[in-house]
């Protein structure tokens, strides 16, 4: 077990460093500098500024001292702000879209997988029927449209809740159920499908003709087989929910660090782009790393692989 988190750490950080490194070089091929959206600028300041913040520099160099930076925990200044420096903007606004992320995670996970099991119980059933009529709303409405749907009916026109903004938990609710809407009709459409196939598995009959009840069969037999592909989604499904999605947090006027994203390739903003590409791949790569280790966890088999080799 501990060569294969080794292995996945190793690849973890290969993938973070060529992230990085394509990001770098992707970033200053494009022409221009981030000082000429500042108008008629003088060439005097211009070029000082240039200086300052070491882009006159030849472009390995400037890779090579990003990356030493980097490794102290250093991910330098804004070009935008010039009192914040990109440590101090991920470190202000990022928990409010990890909040918003865990709480449409855990809307996603909870309501998914419960419909997914209830539906493959009661198959072709009008229970089965609402609950995927549901999912594929779910799938087919993007949250661009969602979310005014939502802030029309239920902020505006029954006010229970906040319209916008953040503050209060109810201003939370809107906005972590148009993000995770779509997770949870993927989850609940996945775990049906996985539900029906394991209950038609010949140890699934063996299991009930020695005499298990049905919630034995189910939570001990059928949901831990089920929920394996569901295990492999939720790496890369969790990771889009935990950073926020730019969209939901403009339409809810969230403070995320999506907004400052989007601001920084906008103002080309070179730090700050590196700086929230990093953060962004960083929790991807990390999931995907919990999967795996969760894969190794749940799976018997993915044990027996690991100690035979």
């Amino acid at each position: 077990m501990l060569r294969f988190i080794s292995e996945r750490l190793i690849m973890l950080i290969v993938t973070l460093w060529v992230v990085v490194t394509l990001t770098f070089l992707l970033m200053h091929a494009i022409p221009g500098d981030p000082f000429s959206k500042e108008g008629k600028m003088p060439a005097v300041i211009k070029e000082n500024l240039i200086k300052h913040y070491g882009l006159d520099r030849p472009l390995p160099v400037q890779y090579v001292s990003y990356l030493g930076n980097m490794l102290h925990g250093d991910l330098g200044p804004s070009f935008s702000s010039k009192t914040q420096t990109v440590n101090d903007i991920i470190k202000s606004h990022v928990p409010v879209s990890a909040r918003l992320g865990l709480q449409a995670l855990f809307i996603s996970l909870t309501f998914g997988l419960s419909l997914g099991i209830i539906a493959s119980l009661k198959h072709n059933t009008a229970v089965d029927y609402t609950a995927m009529v549901l999912a594929v709303l779910g799938v087919s409405i993007p949250n661009i449209v969602l979310a005014p749907l939502l802030i029309k009916f239920f902020a505006a026109e029954l006010h229970w809740f906040p319209i916008a903004m953040w503050g209060t938990f109810a201003h939370t609710v809107l906005p972590s159920i148009a993000l995770g809407m779509h997770a949870m009709a993927v989850i609940a459409r996945l775990m049906r499908s996985n539900m029906l196939e394991v209950l038609g598995q010949d140890y699934i009959r063996t299991a009930k003709s020695k005499g298990l009840n049905s919630f034995q069969v189910v939570w001990r037999h059928t949901i831990r087989n089920a929920i394996m592909p569901v295990i492999t989604i939720l790496g890369p499904l969790s990771a889009a929910l935990l950073t926020g999605t730019f969209v939901i947090e403009l339409i809810f006027a969230i403070p995320g660090l999506g907004k400052y994203f989007v601001q920084s390739v906008t103002n080309r903003d070179y730090p700050v782009i590196l700086g929230t590409t990093i953060f962004y791949s960083a929790v991807l790569i990390s999931m995907n790393f919990f999967v795996d280790i969760a894969y190794g966890l749940i799976d018997p088999r993915i044990k027996v692989g690991l100690k035979e080799e």
